[in-house]
């Protein structure tokens, strides 16, 4: 299995030298922004690929995306396909790993062998069917999960509704396909301002079943972030950071990917890999403002999403549907619209 770690960054990655120590067929993908220092190619070799900006814009979407945003992660991953990746890792350059073995942890979830998609746009697996997962099945009676609930401290995630309460069914389930792994994250989480502020938790464990691992009902709503996820090739499409919605950008990301994985039974899995969080400096009332417009249609979104048709023909062309759609809503800017449609063509031109 080929894994493809992508980032972008203002600093000099040096956590980069820990996952170096981890064992498996993994390259780097290290796109720059207008802030990336120069010293960063200090940290170069040959299983990383530095991404400057004349190498960015080769992409039809590399202007659209706009600049000092996470969105130029999106680039990463277009050379991560382009590359071959079975899997793309997205990371955050204050998260460290706690072990050796940490790109084995989410081979171990997936097990895709060498393939490739088909005309229909279903992955067809070289070496056999992948790995099956049996285990527990988390479900929302209220419709979402919150991933924060398998941490202790329990805190909330960035991007759960402040509506829900967390109140969960946990069932067994055998044999169901995993298409996402959010590794968990402990140290400083990913909480969102308000709750930085007033709680500031400090995350010293994970509760036994984020130990094992869960994966989460296809209809039940969670989020996951871009510092510690591992998505498969045929989900990529649909997994775009956003430019101009501030701190959701990977938040609005992880329900469209929800929802075509939805229509092709691929679940989200919670649990290993671990990451330990040294946050990045950050002004909390620069996030909370960055924050708001997400707060406030999260859950409209995803409402919006459970009722879009869905062709089901083609990853790319699900997620055309859903940006289509969404040319409507008012409340997400055009730029972020028009982006998407341009990272899709690139997204067709490399699969």
């Amino acid at each position: 299995m080929k894994i493809a770690l992508c980032t972008t960054t203002i600093h000099v990655p040096h956590a980069l030298k820990l996952m170096r120590k981890c064992s498996g067929e993994v390259r780097f993908f290290v796109a720059f922004d207008k802030k990336t220092p120069s010293e960063i190619y200090a940290i170069a070799d040959g299983d990383t690929k530095m991404l400057p900006e004349a190498i960015q814009s080769d992409w039809k979407c590399s202007e659209a995306l706009g600049w000092n945003t996470i969105a130029r992660r999106n680039i990463a991953f277009l050379e991560a396909l382009k590359w071959g990746a079975d899997v793309i890792y997205s990371w955050d350059n204050d998260n460290l790993n706690v072990d050796t073995q940490h790109f084995e942890n989410i081979g171990s979830r997936f097990e895709y062998r060498r393939g490739e998609l088909n005309s229909a746009g279903t992955w067809m697996y070289a070496g056999g069917e992948p790995k099956l997962f049996n285990g527990i099945k988390i479900s929302g009676p209220n419709g979402w999960f919150d991933p924060g609930s398998l941490l202790i401290p329990q805190t909330r995630h960035r991007g759960i509704p402040w509506s829900h309460r967390n109140v969960n069914h946990a069932g067994p389930v055998t044999d169901v396909k995993i298409g996402v792994v959010a590794g968990l994250v402990i140290g400083d989480p990913d909480i969102d301002a308000v709750t930085r502020m007033e709680h500031r938790p400090d995350i010293g464990g994970v509760h036994l079943l984020g130990q094992t691992g869960i994966v989460v009902d296809p209809h039940t709503w969670t989020v996951f972030n871009s510092q510690n996820t591992a998505v498969i090739r045929e989900l990529i499409p649909a997994w775009f950071m956003m430019s101009g919605v501030g701190r959701h950008d990977d938040i609005y990301a992880s329900l469209i990917v929800q929802r075509v994985a939805r229509e092709r039974n691929l679940h989200v899995h919670f649990g290993p890999p671990f990451t330990y969080q040294q946050r990045n400096e950050h002004n909390l009332i620069t996030d909370l403002r960055r924050e708001i417009d997400g707060m406030e249609n999260v859950a409209v979104l995803a409402e919006l999403l459970d009722h879009i048709p869905l062709p089901g023909k083609s990853v790319i062309e699900d997620t055309r549907t859903i940006y289509s759609t969404l040319e409507h809503c008012d409340w997400l800017p055009d730029e972020a619209i028009y982006a998407a449609h341009k990272w899709l063509d690139d997204c067709e031109s490399v699969l």
